[in-house]
């Protein structure tokens, strides 16, 4: 990577839209209520907790994807590329879990949540895309055996 240009990955498509969903995710944290409304305490209670995790959740899988995408830019080892992959992966699908999260808490913005899921979708045509870039010639090898790009063999040195 050009170190004079460390800051490219920001004027990429995927990285953009990252920051699209990032944003309609804080938007959607940002507009829910911190209190669960009328109802019996018992139930109050669990809605609040319902919704006070589900906006966490939200929060730190939307600014997981960005940091991810940061970093795998920053590496030119398959492995952790893979990895960073993976991670990314994994917090687009549980944030949009977690808009489940906020309807059992008693926020139902079908609107809003439907804007999100969308803005995933998207991202996922140009997530397929940037993996695909990976070159897998040079990794360190894992040693889980879950990143390895087909074909790996470990180094004599790490036996």
């Amino acid at each position: 990577m050009d170190m004079d240009d460390h800051d490219a990955y920001r004027r990429t498509p995927l990285f953009k839209k990252a920051e699209e969903i990032r944003k309609l995710a804080t938007a959607i944290v940002e507009s829910a209520p911190d209190e669960a409304g009328e109802g019996d305490a018992k139930h109050a209670r669990f809605r609040e907790h319902m919704l006070e995790q589900s906006k966490n959740d939200i929060m730190e899988h939307a600014y997981t994807i960005g940091a991810k995408i940061a970093g795998a830019y920053g590496l030119d080892l398959y492995d952790l590329q893979m990895e960073n992959a993976c991670l990314i992966r994994r917090a687009c699908r549980e944030m949009v879990v977690a808009l489940r999260g906020l309807e059992m808490g008693g926020y139902i913005e079908q609107s809003y949540f439907d804007l999100l899921r969308r803005a995933v979708e998207e991202f996922r045509p140009l997530f397929a895309e940037w993996v695909a870039t990976f070159k897998n010639s040079e990794y360190l090898y894992d040693e889980w055996e879950l990143f390895n790009p087909p074909g790996a063999v470990r180094d004599q040195e790490d036996r």
